[in-house]
Parts: structure tokens; C-alpha cells; sequence
């Protein structure tokens, strides 16, 4: 009884497996899209810094974009 089941089970997978493979259908190949720009996720004016000549001229320094710390300033309590 032992040998029978096991045969059915061999022919069952057998069977299943040839149903799955062969078969001369066609491939249908998909191109992945190309990736995102990493340097896009913090803006497109980071994007479009990052990208310039390494040698080119500094871009000018504008109002707030430096924030003055004064080093004997009391430090501010956390809660």
C-alpha cells in the first residue's frame, strides 16, 4: 500500500511538472524602469546643485541661509 501511494505521488508530481515546462510559447520580455535620480528626493534644487561643474563659481551666499549661533548663549532647557 506504502508503494502505491508513493508511486501515485511520483506520478502525480510527474505529471504536474510536465504541464508546467516545455511548450514552445513565446517570451515576452519586460524592461525595468530606469532609476530614479537619488539626488531628487531633497529637492530639484539640491538635484541641480549637485549636478554642476565641481569648478564652477560658488553660488552667493543669501539671507538666512547662515544662521548666526552665539557660543555664550545660554543653552535653551529640553523637555
Amino acid at each position: 500500500m506504502k508503494k502505491l501511494i508513493i508511486l501515485v505521488a511520483v506520478a502525480g508530481l510527474g505529471l504536474g511538472l510536465s504541464a508546467c515546462g516545455g511548450g514552445g510559447g513565446t517570451t515576452v520580455v519586460v524592461t525595468p524602469p530606469p532609476p530614479a535620480d537619488p539626488n531628487a528626493k531633497f529637492g530639484t534644487a539640491f538635484a541641480a546643485d549637485f549636478k554642476k561643474d565641481p569648478n564652477s563659481a560658488p553660488a552667493s551666499v543669501a539671507a538666512g541661509d547662515v544662521v548666526p549661533v552665539d557660543p555664550a548663549a545660554t543653552p535653551a532647557a529640553v523637555h
